[in-house]
C-alpha cells in the first residue's frame, strides 16, 4: 500500500497527487514479514494444541484402568526429559521399564563381588547412594511394578542396611497397591532384621522365597542366615537353587563361589 502525496508545483497553480514508490516498497516489505512471523506463530501453536490434547486424553485412558490414581507428572520429578514427555502422552509404563533398565545398568555396573559378602552384619552403606531415588522414579512412573519395590526394598535392606529407605519404598509400594501384602512381608522381616532377631526374620524371608518374583538377594540373605546359624544344608539348597534358576550373573556367580568355598557335610 502506497502513501499518498499531495502537493502544489510552485510553477504552476495545478494540484498534483501521487505515490512514493520506495514508501510503497518498505511498507510492503514490513508487511509481510509480520504475516510470516504471524504463521510461523500459529503453525507452533496448531503443532503444540494436538500434543497436548493428546497427551491428556492418554493420561485420562492409561488412569482409569486402575483402581489407584497414578501420582502426577510433577511428583515423579522425572530425571530424563524422554521419560516426562513420554508420560504426557500416556507412556509411562514404557518410560517405567527405561528407568528399570538404567537402574540395573547402574547397581550392577558398579558392583564388586568381594564388596558385598551378604553376611547379615555386612553392610555397604556408603555405596549406591542414588539407589533409592532411582527406584523411586521406577515405581512412580508405573506404581504397580511390584517387583521393583521388593528388589529396591531387599537391596536397600540387606545389602546397604539402610532399613528406614527400604521401609519408605515398601510404604510407598502398600499406598499404591494395598492388596498386594508381600510388601507388608518384607517390612516386618527388615524390621526383624534392623532388631538383628533373625529367628523372626528365617520363617518370614521362608514366605517370601517361595514366590517366583522373589530377589535373588533376598534368597542370599537368607542362605547366609542359614549358614551363620550352621544350618548348611538349606544353605546349599538356595545356593544350587539360584545356580539352577537365576539369570542373574552377579547371584549366579555369588552362589557358585559360595558353594566352593563351603565344606558341608551332606
Amino acid at each position: 500500500m502506497g502513501v499518498i502525496i499531495t502537493g502544489i508545483n510552485p510553477y504552476t497553480t495545478k494540484t498534483f497527487t501521487g505515490t512514493s514508490p520506495y514508501t510503497t516498497i518498505n511498507a510492503v516489505g514490513a508487511t509481510d514479514l509480520e504475516r510470516k512471523k504471524m504463521k510461523k506463530s500459529m503453525s507452533i501453536i496448531i503443532l503444540i494444541l494436538p500434543l497436548l490434547g493428546l497427551s491428556l486424553f492418554s493420561q485420562y485412558q492409561v488412569e482409569r484402568r486402575f483402581e489407584f490414581p497414578l501420582p502426577s507428572i510433577v511428583e515423579v520429578k522425572p530425571s530424563s526429559f524422554i521419560y516426562f514427555w513420554g508420560s504426557l502422552l500416556g507412556l509411562r509404563r514404557l518410560c517405567s521399564d527405561l528407568a528399570w533398565i538404567r537402574l540395573l545398568q547402574y547397581y550392577g555396573t558398579l558392583e564388586k563381588e568381594e564388596e558385598h559378602t551378604h553376611l547379615p552384619h555386612h553392610h555397604d552403606r556408603g555405596e549406591y547412594e542414588n539407589l533409592l531415588p532411582m527406584c523411586q522414579e521406577v515405581v512412580r512412573l508405573d506404581p504397580y511394578f511390584h517387583y521393583a519395590y521388593l528388589f529396591g526394598g531387599g537391596s536397600l535392606a540387606f545389602n546397604h542396611g539402610r532399613y528406614d529407605q527400604a521401609i519408605e519404598l515398601l510404604r510407598e509400594g502398600i499406598k499404591n497397591n494395598p492388596k498386594f501384602w508381600k510388601f507388608r512381608l518384607y517390612i516386618a522381616a527388615i524390621v526383624y532384621t534392623k532388631t538383628k532377631e533373625y529367628d523372626k526374620v528365617v520363617p518370614l524371608l521362608e514366605e517370601a522365597i517361595r514366590y517366583r518374583d522373589c530377589p535373588e538377594v533376598v534368597k542370599i540373605f537368607l542362605a547366609n542366615i542359614y549358614k551363620a546359624k550352621g544350618r548348611y544344608g538349606k544353605a546349599v539348597a538356595i545356593w544350587e537353587n539360584i545356580l539352577a534358576t537365576s539369570r542373574n550373573e552377579w547371584a549366579r556367580s555369588t552362589a557358585k563361589s559360595h558353594l566352593e568355598k563351603m565344606v558341608i557335610p551332606r
